[in-house]
């Protein structure tokens, strides 16, 4: 009996042992990653607490006004009739001599651009359907045919645009829509509108710097916003139209002027003086 009892309270002994020993050992465990975690460095994001800089923004715009060395000139023969080939017949005839004009005032025939070919039927007026009468009896029958033709007209020498224009509407022209002036190249105008911009827009940050006692550090940001080219409005008027159809002679054109015109923004870093 004596020894039964010794071995049970060993026993106990031994599992207590055990379990003091786990206990301590998580418990240790436990300061070692509370230690790590305290000396661990705390990321940080980049720029959370830098200062913003200080930036300037200006803009200017650029403009000029320069003379068009091109003008546009848009044309169409109209013919209508009953029978669709003679109608077509008729059209290519007066644009052959359109085109023939052109050429005789020395236009090469790749400023010559047709734009739209038209065919469109005739239709009578509809009648008014009675109660008794089918759907198929008010389907509308063909009456003839209208041809419409145009092309635009690309014209370099201006001193005969006015003299284009009375010439063609008189030997088979029939419709005119206008005049559109512009530039042959526009590229160097456009340029040098951006140039003038940022340089208005370099004195305008230059002044402001200046009266506000600031520092233009460096430019951080340059963008353009945009460049574009104003057509003044056609001076040919139907009255010089109809006047040409007549045989009235040659009607003056007036050409004016383009506006070309394009913004700078730039962005400067500033700092106090």
């Amino acid at each position: 009996m004596w020894c039964c009892h010794n071995g049970r309270h060993s026993q106990k002994h031994l599992w207590g042992l055990s379990m003091f020993t786990t206990l301590k050992s998580r418990r240790m465990l436990m300061w070692v990653l509370g230690g790590l975690l305290v000396w661990l460095p705390v990321p940080v994001w980049a720029g959370e607490h830098e200062p913003e800089q200080p930036l300037l923004t200006v803009s200017a715009e650029g403009r000029m006004n320069v003379p068009p060395d091109k003008a546009v000139l848009s044309f169409a023969v109209e013919t209508v009739g009953e029978k669709l080939a003679k109608v077509q017949q008729e059209n290519q005839e007066r644009m052959a001599r359109v085109l023939k004009e052109c050429q005789q005032l020395a236009i090469e025939s790749k400023y010559i651009q047709t734009t739209s070919l038209n065919v469109i039927p005739e239709y009578p007026p509809p009648p008014r359907r009675s109660s008794g009468e089918s759907l198929e009896q008010t389907i509308p029958r063909i009456i003839g045919y209208r041809v419409v033709h145009q092309v635009n007209v690309e014209v370099r020498n201006l001193d005969i645009v006015g003299q284009v224009v009375d010439r063609v509407l008189k030997v088979g022209a029939n419709r005119f829509s206008g005049i559109s002036w512009g530039l042959q190249d526009d590229q160097p105008h456009k340029l040098q509108v951006l140039q003038l911009a940022a340089s208005k827009a370099q004195a305008k940050a230059e002044a402001l710097a200046q009266s506000l006692k600031l520092k233009l550090v460096k430019i951080m940001n340059v963008m353009e916003g945009g460049v574009s080219v104003v057509v003044p409005p056609s001076r040919y008027r139907m009255a010089n139209m109809a006047m040409a159809m007549e045989g009235g002679g040659d009607a003056s054109v007036s050409a004016g002027e383009l506006t070309v015109s394009g913004t700078v923004t730039l962005v400067y870093e500033i700092s106090p003086l």
